[in-house]
């Protein structure tokens, strides 16, 4: 899959050293974006990468250039059948060149290579990039819940070539 951009960019499993940088941009689309503060939503994820997604069928990727983190997914294994896509980040000045679809690509193919039957994605009506890029690739509304001013979201995709 080719970006169309000028710019060197390459997913990658996540280091320790990225750490300051993916909270850094998560942190910052969640605030600048969609008016969440830091207090409203966990992070104990992005503080404890390693060990929340250190699992055999979890994944954390980060998407860079040169030494900049500018993209994230990650994986998290829910139950046997199931995972849970999690952390669909771009930075604004690297959106619509592709970026989201490589990292989300990558996120189902390895979901197949792991065997899952199914992926959730959970999000708000907000979030309306993360769920178009999710619908684009095989995702479908499943659920819907009203929560105060938000809309509570549930996305599935079905692994068709699943291995077992």
């Amino acid at each position: 899959m080719k970006l169309n951009s000028n710019f060197d960019i390459k997913v990658r499993s996540f280091r320790d050293a990225d750490k300051p940088q993916v909270i850094k941009l998560i942190n910052s689309i969640l605030k600048n974006e969609f008016s969440i503060s830091k207090d409203a939503y966990s992070d104990f994820d992005i503080n404890n990468i390693n060990d929340v997604y250190g699992g055999k069928r979890d994944l954390f990727l980060v998407a860079v250039t040169g030494s900049s983190v500018v993209g994230t997914i990650a994986i998290k294994e829910d139950d046997k059948n199931s995972a849970l896509l999690r952390r669909v980040f771009v930075a604004p000045e690297f959106r619509g060149i592709g970026l989201g679809k490589k990292l989300i690509v990558k996120a189902i193919e390895f979901c197949e290579n792991n065997n899952y039957s199914v992926i959730n994605f959970c999000s708000t009506d907000k979030m309306q990039a993360a769920n178009e890029l999710c619908k684009k690739n095989g995702f479908k509304r499943r659920a819907c819940m009203t929560l105060g001013v938000n809309k509570l979201l549930k996305f599935t995709r079905r692994i068709r070539n699943n291995k077992r």
